[in-house]
């Protein structure tokens, strides 16, 4: 008979009980892991049936516990079974694939859009298993969908007010020149003085109403339009928009000089910076204050290969310091000399701003006001600008 020693069967007892705790450990750390993390994980078999799923998988797919996931055919749980059968066969192939958007399926039908990553790896007995580590990103793609459709319909309800703007506001200047066609004729006609002083007054009405269309259609322009490049030539420009005005009251008390320096090409948009600069020369000539002898508007532009900089120089009224921020504010008006509907620097500080440029008032009440405006040269601007450089240095 053999004799058996007791202390090995004690001593081999002890270290295999010691390898079982030891795993279990390394198994319960794993659990932990996993079911605390905020990626979807969960195992399958290249039989389709799954393995092993984290508390996040259980939650998301609603199984309610782990055992009715075990076993569960993951083709179901996709919202294409084909598209399973194609990733599956593509992670043979490949071996790993990451950052794949998939749409998935819970088990009430819902739909679950993931991120992930796929590969293949054996497990402890040698077996080929997929390995799955998956986003949900579902809210971030519903946000993105209903963005681009509130984007889509910003983008026609800004068309169809652009187009309302700008017929709206022609259409509006038909009747008026065949208002103001009638108000010349009494004047003809009529030696009555009580009706002229009424044709006077219509008049008047109406070339305050022509001033609050010009900036809606400015508006329109500034608000709506594409930005377009072109070379502006800024004394020919300013010298339009100071001639466009020489109907204006208050025309012909003020000296207004041009200076423009700088040889450097500059390019932007054409309509946007007129639009700038009608509005604030516009602005000066309002506001001139009559009790002076001597008014003076002083334009000076300074080009270069970065960009223009604008100053507005007159000896108007001027502007209150408590002022400066709400005068570009729309329909605000800080003077009751105001003619116009307060629009006209709000649209100025709209289209600067939209050019990537800044404007600033330094004022003071019974002196007059400086506004200046920088605006960087456009891209094209700045590259011809250099190649011009270049050539003059050869």
């Amino acid at each position: 008979m053999i004799a058996v020693n007791q202390d090995l069967i004690k001593d081999g007892s002890e270290e295999d009980l010691e390898r079982r705790k030891q795993a279990l450990r390394l198994r319960n750390l794993y659990r932990s892991f996993v079911d605390n993390t905020f990626e979807i994980i969960f195992r399958s078999s290249l039989q389709d049936q799954l393995q092993f799923s984290n508390r996040l998988f259980v939650e998301t797919f609603g199984f309610n516990q782990y055992k009715r996931a075990k076993g569960f055919i993951i083709a179901d749980l996709f919202h294409d079974p084909s598209e399973y059968e194609k990733l599956k066969s593509r992670v043979i192939r490949e071996h790993r694939v990451q950052g794949l958007a998939v749409n998935f399926k819970s088990l009430s039908g819902k739909k679950i859009v993931a991120l992930v990553n796929v590969q293949i790896q054996t497990n402890e007995l040698g077996e080929p298993m997929i390995n799955w580590t998956a986003l949900d990103i579902s809210e971030r793609v519903a946000f993105e969908q209903n963005l681009e459709l509130k984007n889509q319909q910003l983008a026609k309800i800004n068309h169809q007010m652009e187009k309302f703007l700008y017929s709206t506001s022609h259409d509006l200047r038909a009747p008026l020149t065949t208002i103001m066609g009638l108000v010349n004729l009494i004047r003809m006609d009529s030696k009555d003085n009580t009706l002229v002083e009424y044709a006077d007054k219509i008049e008047t009405s109406t070339h305050k109403l022509d001033k609050i269309i010009h900036d809606i259609i400015s508006f329109s322009k500034t608000t709506y339009k594409n930005i377009h490049s072109e070379k502006i030539d800024f004394e020919s420009l300013i010298w339009k928009i100071i001639n466009n005005h020489c109907g204006d009251e208050s025309f012909g008390k003020i000296k207004i000089q041009v200076s423009v320096r700088g040889s450097s090409l500059f390019y932007n948009d054409s309509d946007r910076i007129e639009i700038v600069l009608d509005n604030l020369i516009r602005n000066a000539i309002q506001f001139v204050d009559v009790n002076k002898a001597h008014s003076f508007i002083n334009i000076t532009t300074e080009v270069t290969s970065d960009a223009v900089l604008i100053e507005i120089h007159d000896n108007g009224i001027g502007i209150a310091k408590q002022y400066f921020e709400s005068i570009f504010n729309m329909f605000y008006k800080a003077s009751v000399h105001s003619k116009g509907a307060g629009l006209g620097l709000y649209i100025a500080k709209e289209g600067v701003e939209q050019l990537g440029g800044n404007i600033s008032l330094n004022s003071e009440v019974g002196f007059g006001s400086v506004f200046k405006v920088y605006i960087p040269n456009s891209p094209k601007g700045k590259l011809i600008n250099r190649k011009k450089l270049l050539n003059q240095s050869e």
